[in-house]
């Protein structure tokens, strides 16, 4: 429905994970009227993260999705003047789409596990947070009767 939406950003280097480096986000814009809009909180949560000229830029992002996310990537990068190699994964055929076009990997490929594992980790992270907001709004209905 839109409520306590999240987003997330989660790192890996050299394949392993850096929870450190974990940021999660709370959407701030309204859902429309249709309900959420993926492409649109996704472009939030990119805004959001390149504000923050502190956290060392990635050597390549990968966003959820196909080819609406990574186009919307490409642009929100490319209004903020960000030069960075950008993919999408999408998971209905677990395809990647770049800005030159889609690449099938084999589902037994070690590097199409990498970008699951990676992808799956943020979801993960993701929904615990929203999760954790849900619940705290949960109990506070419930405190005030």
């Amino acid at each position: 429905s839109g409520r306590q939406a999240t987003g997330s950003l989660v790192v890996s280097e050299g394949g392993i994970v850096d929870t450190t480096q974990y940021r999660k986000f709370r959407i701030r814009t309204n859902p429309p009227a249709g309900g959420p809009n993926d492409v649109a909180m996704m472009e939030e949560v990119l805004k959001r993260r390149f504000k923050h000229a502190e956290w060392p830029y990635p050597d390549l992002l990968v966003v959820d999705g196909g080819k609406p996310q990574l186009g919307r990537a490409l642009a929100v990068l490319s209004r903020m003047n960000i030069s960075i190699p950008v993919i999408g994964l999408a998971k209905r055929r677990e395809e990647i789409y770049t800005d030159k076009g889609r690449i099938r990997l084999p589902l037994t490929s070690p590097a199409l596990h990498l970008l699951q594992r990676i992808r799956d980790e943020a979801h993960r992270f993701a929904l615990s947070y929203h999760r954790k907001l849900r619940n705290k709004r949960a109990f506070a209905t419930i405190d005030r009767t």
